[in-house]
């Protein structure tokens, strides 16, 4: 039998084994390539040349995330195959037992390793062709492109990405194979099978004081984490991802001795059934792969974290950018010139492109007041949260009351009614508001024009003035409209600022987009001598429902992408690893289970069995690495909360079923396929 022929042979034989790895493979080859055409897709280039600034940033960071990516797949396939040499040393040690040379064996293993790799970027190579099509429909239609430019494409250069990534893998594989086989001795193969794996651990009392320790540092990380992330510092918090990072492992390397320690006291629970049996193969386990098991934990805790503050961010985008863009554009001045004037100088009056009822309002400043002025005794906290921020000792701003409501109405909002002497604040940035209702909770005074202003509410009113895809509103002082017309008269308040905002008279959104062009060409690329000034000084800001909602839904495309190629990598690679690790024992366990037959046990007993060794083997990391998460989704949220009000739940729902999904899948396939490793099926 010549060496490719065995190679063949001994695929066949072993795809039945290890059909999770070869799934996982093809996976890996469609994820990696999908991710890196998108930017060869028809409808995508369009989409480039058309301005979308935000995919080209996506496609970029996509390209960076690759090199993770493939790092990634790289580690799955050497551990992989380290698992499948292991499996195999006895087959091995038949080999030149019968007269083969070790370079025969190499050769052997060069020969699958070809085999299997070609099959696995073949097949990974065609899914990853077909669904790059589908997701490039998927960009043209979220982004309401021209769907007339679709065509079927393969990305050259995303191929020969994937296949030079992928020959580069299988090269490490092959060096290790080589390195392997040379350094093992024929009674070290022929007796692998014997050997029984080594406590690294020790004594029960050192694994119990170990795993204690490790503990009690995950629990001070929590503490500070989970209920002071504003106390952090950047130097904390490096030490507290190390110290969590060590102590995760440590916490692993010592649970098999902590397990059987305390399992062994619970006599009703440690000689029911066959649970003795599932203890002790469960923590053999533990004990032999602790550290891969802790780097697992460790990658399934980014992947969760990814998944969910991901996703959040992104529905975030999308219900911010439905709220915040209720007209076709909001233009607005801040050199006191008003914009109908601005438009009527540059020849288009407003009157001919906005329609009737459109809204342009002044907003004043007073000389006497700074905007710290109007934060109370929240300014210091504020100042030393935003060290770099330079408006504190700009003028306040301050908007009347029939100003402010007729705004509302052109967006669709409440309006609001202010008593004479009282004052309200508007303001959308989260961090900004709760500092401001603190404020007027604690009944901050404005005085102004000879009138001490008062709150008229305990809040600060949660809206905006400028149309914009964030939460940028930092703050306006709404006053009583009898106030605003004396401060006026007096030279209390000047206008400093116009807006107006309003719908175009154009119908269809290419009359919509052909007018936004126009206005962005005069605000940045004019050529009247008169505004050369207060262009170049960008005087000028605009804001226009299409490019507001083209830019977010680019902005939440790339989050969304990025947390999918890498998020997906990580848990496809974790949970892979676990159902190799879980097959390669289920194999060494048959003998174990043919005793049991032998004893007794029926086939529903040794399912039952089956099924709790491997189910906890793959909870167990996942669990560990859910409380993790529920700590640290803590702080992600605090620190996004300070531009967005971010909640986490939804993306940790989304999570859920992603990780029901995929990783539940590995467990459900590895448990049917040991059921038939050991004949229990």
């Amino acid at each position: 039998m010549n060496t490719w022929k065995l190679a063949f042979t001994n695929i066949k034989k072993s795809v039945s084994d290890y059909v999770v790895y070869f799934i996982t493979l093809i996976l890996g080859v469609a994820i990696f390539y999908v991710f890196n055409a998108i930017g060869d897709q028809a409808l995508v280039e369009d989409l480039s040349n058309s301005g979308y600034e935000m995919i080209k940033l996506m496609i970029s960071l996509l390209a960076g995330a690759s090199v993770g990516v493939a790092l990634v797949l790289g580690f799955l396939i050497v551990y992989a195959n380290h698992f499948l040499i292991r499996r195999r040393k006895k087959e091995f040690g038949i080999y030149l037992l019968l007269g083969m040379g070790k370079k025969q064996v190499s050769a052997i293993l060069f020969c699958e390793t070809l085999i299997a790799g070609l099959i696995s970027l073949g097949i990974g190579l065609g899914i990853g062709i077909l669904g790059s099509q589908y997701l490039s429909i998927f960009v043209g239609k979220f982004l309401d492109a021209d769907m007339s430019a679709y065509r079927f494409s393969l990305s050259v250069g995303a191929l020969l990405k994937t296949i030079f990534s992928f020959v580069i893998m299988n090269l490490v594989v092959l060096i290790f194979h080589a390195a392997a086989i040379t350094k093992y001795q024929l009674v070290d193969l022929l007796a692998a099978g014997k050997k029984a794996e080594v406590n690294v651990v020790g004594t029960p009392v050192r694994s119990v004081v170990l795993f204690l320790i490790s503990a009690a540092v995950l629990g001070y990380a929590y503490v500070r984490v989970g209920f002071y992330p504003q106390e952090i510092r950047r130097g904390e918090m490096v030490g507290l991802i190390l110290a969590g990072a060590v102590a995760n492992m440590v916490l692993f390397w010592s649970m098999a001795g902590f397990l059987m320690t305390i399992l062994q006291k619970c006599d009703g629970i440690y000689f029911r059934k066959l649970n003795a049996f599932v203890s002790r193969q469960f923590c053999a386990g533990i004990n032999s792969s602790a550290v891969t098991m802790g780097i697992i934990c460790l990658m399934l805790f980014v992947t969760i974290l990814m998944f969910s503050t991901g996703f959040s961010l992104a529905n975030e985008f999308q219900k911010a950018v439905r709220s915040q863009t209720p007209v076709d554009f909001s233009v607005q001045r801040d050199d006191g010139v008003k914009v109908s004037d601005w438009m009527a100088d540059v020849g288009r009056p407003m009157e001919e492109w906005a329609k009737e009822g459109y809204a342009e309002i002044p907003i004043y400043g007073c000389a006497e007041l700074t905007f710290a002025d109007t934060m109370g005794s929240s300014i210091q906290a504020m100042r030393e949260q935003f060290s770099a921020a330079i408006f504190w000792d700009y003028q306040a701003e301050f908007i009347s009351e029939a100003d402010y409501n007729r705004l509302m109405r052109i967006y669709g909002k409440d309006e609001v009614s202010i008593r004479e002497g009282t004052y309200l604040m508007v303001c959308n940035f989260r961090i900004m508001r709760e500092a401001r209702s603190r404020a007027m909770a604690e009944g901050l005074k404005i005085p102004l024009g000879g009138t001490v202003l008062v709150p008229a509410d305990t809040e600060c009113l949660d809206s905006f003035l400028m149309m914009s895809g964030a939460n940028m509103e930092l703050g306006t002082v709404i006053l009583p409209e009898s106030l605003v017309q004396k401060a006026v008269s007096e030279g209390e308040l000047q206008p400093v600022k116009y807006l107006a905002a309003g719908d175009f008279k154009a119908s269809g959104k290419s009359g919509k987009r052909e007018m936004e062009n126009w206005l962005n060409d005069q605000a940045f690329h004019g050529s009247l001598a008169e505004y050369a000034e207060h262009i170049a000084d960008q005087h000028v800001a605009i804001g226009t429902k299409i490019s507001i909602r083209e830019a977010n839904n680019g902005l939440t495309m790339m989050v969304t992408f990025l947390v999918i190629y890498v998020g997906s990598a990580f848990l496809i690679a974790s949970a892979a690893i676990l159902s190799l690790k879980a097959l390669s024992e289920s194999i060494d366990s048959q003998g174990r289970y043919e005793i049991l037959k032998k004893m007794g046990c029926d086939r529903k007993m040794l399912r039952r069995a089956l099924f709790m060794q491997i189910g906890v083997f793959f909870l167990l990391p996942i669990f560990i690495a859910a409380v993790h998460s529920l700590f640290g989704l803590r702080f992600m949220e605090a620190e996004l909360q300070t531009f967005l009000a971010v909640g986490t739940g939804y993306g940790t729902l989304v999570t859920l079923l992603v990780m029901i999904v995929l990783y539940g899948g590995y467990m459900l396939a590895s448990i049917r396929a040991s059921e038939r490793i050991v004949g229990v099926e």
